[in-house]
């Protein structure tokens, strides 16, 4: 297998010492990082778990609303229904905020304790309507479901992009630097003791011309 030398490298003593200072460096890094994206994934799994609940309890909360609005249709009639439901009041504005998760920053949806903006329904209080005051609650506890669930959501697609970066530096260190660094200082060290076997062999060599000069 062929080595991986960093181009341009000096093979010399101090530049020896400076590639395993970096070796140690690109070690600790890579535990760090390592450490980084087990704890992610814990965390990444943690939120889908979240998620399916919370996701299975916005269902139930839909399907919750839907009964009720069946019946006021029945009562009321579909046109009606759909006259009151267009004076119905609209819910406000949703506030989209940050939070942190492992370092990164997730969206977050700050929920107010009522997501209408008028305490009345909107429609004609005489309209026959129990029903539909049922349905206007249930819509609105499932709009509120829909909205923790899409935070969840919005955290999971954030952390699952981090960990895919974290994930490409951890290897990169892994399989690119901390191998090619090893590989480099190997390299020198090799250098430095073919060079130090030379450089023996010639004074041994200059020795023993020397002694048969002195013999001659």
């Amino acid at each position: 297998m062929s080595r991986r030398i960093i181009p341009g490298t000096r093979p010399t003593r101090i530049e020896l010492l400076k590639i395993r200072k970096r070796i140690v460096v690109a070690e600790k890094g890579h535990e760090l990082l390592q450490e980084k994206l087990d704890a992610m994934v814990l965390e990444f799994f943690r939120l889908q778990e979240e998620r399916e609940r919370l996701r299975t309890a916005a269902e139930t909360a839909f399907a919750d609303a839907y009964r009720p609005l069946l019946r006021a249709e029945m009562t009321m009639g579909a046109r009606d229904l759909e006259d009151a439901l267009a004076l119905t009041a609209s819910i406000g504005e949703i506030a989209m905020e940050r939070r942190t998760v492992m370092g990164t920053a997730v969206p977050a949806i700050p929920l107010p304790e009522r997501l209408r903006t008028a305490e009345e329904p909107g429609y004609p209080l005489a309209a026959p309507g129990a029903s539909l005051d049922e349905a206007c609650r249930r819509c609105e506890e499932a709009v509120r479901a829909a909205l923790v669930c899409a935070e969840a959501e919005g955290a999971m697609a954030r952390l699952a992009d981090q960990i895919v970066t974290v994930r490409r530096r951890t290897n990169a260190l892994a399989y690119m630097l901390i191998p090619s660094l090893r590989d480099t200082a190997a390299y020198i060290e090799d250098y430095l003791e073919e060079m130090e076997r030379e450089d023996l062999y010639r004074r041994k060599h200059t020795k023993s011309l020397r002694r048969e000069e002195t013999k001659a």
